[in-house]
């Protein structure tokens, strides 16, 4: 079952794998592996169009399945968002470099239904952005996703930023993405790394958990 969604939402298969999904809920799957096999999909879609096998139409049509995924995975109650009192604020973005959007947008998703308020900096983000951000709103998650490995040094620059202005101790920053390693994770001087949008969530938990 867990192939046959990846393939679904690799090849735009909208039927597939909203099929696939319900078959899963029933099943009693988790949810946030459902939504891992669904970035699996994504990464399909990835290449295909850096292979131009797809166009910029393919990643609209995969963002709109995921999203009606999402709202699967809702209306059964597999996310309980709590709306009167966020548990907490998490500020997201790509680095300066970076214009993917498509891994930073899963995990804004996710957080939201998890019940914290995401403030999503879009991409392209200047160092110094992403500190004033957390300054300005309180935040003390700071998730970054970067696909493209020209972006490693804004990455150690962001981190000094933070260093900087003296809010390293109470930020803990993680980093995202295909480009990203435990190597980039130490080089960057982030507290941690995750390719896997779930983990996210579980890092955001324990991090807003342990003030």
């Amino acid at each position: 079952m867990d192939e046959k969604l990846v393939r679904a939402m690799g090849d735009l298969d909208e039927e597939g794998v909203l099929s696939s999904v319900e078959a899963m809920l029933s099943a009693g799957t988790e949810p946030l592996h459902i939504v891992e096999l669904c970035r699996e999909g994504f990464e399909i879609v990835g290449k295909r169009y850096e292979t131009r096998e797809y166009f910029l139409s393919g990643l609209i049509i995969s963002d709109d399945i995921f999203e009606n995924v999402l709202g699967l995975l809702d209306r059964s109650g597999c996310f309980q968002a709590v709306e009167e009192e966020k548990l907490g604020k998490v500020i997201l973005g790509a680095p300066l470099g970076d214009v993917h959007d498509i891994g930073k947008g899963l995990v804004s998703q996710l957080l939201r239904y998890s019940g914290y308020e995401v403030i999503d900096l879009g991409v392209n983000v200047r160092p110094a952005g992403f500190v004033e951000a957390a300054a300005e709103s309180g935040a003390t998650v700071v998730g970054i996703s970067t696909l493209i490995t020209v972006a490693y040094e804004s990455l150690r620059e962001t981190v000094l930023g933070f260093q900087h202005e003296g809010l390293r101790e109470s930020v803990k920053i993680m980093l995202g993405g295909g480009a990203v390693s435990q190597r980039v994770c130490e080089y960057a001087g982030a507290d941690a790394w995750s390719r896997d949008a779930a983990d996210a969530v579980k890092f955001t938990k324990a991090f807003i958990g342990k003030e």
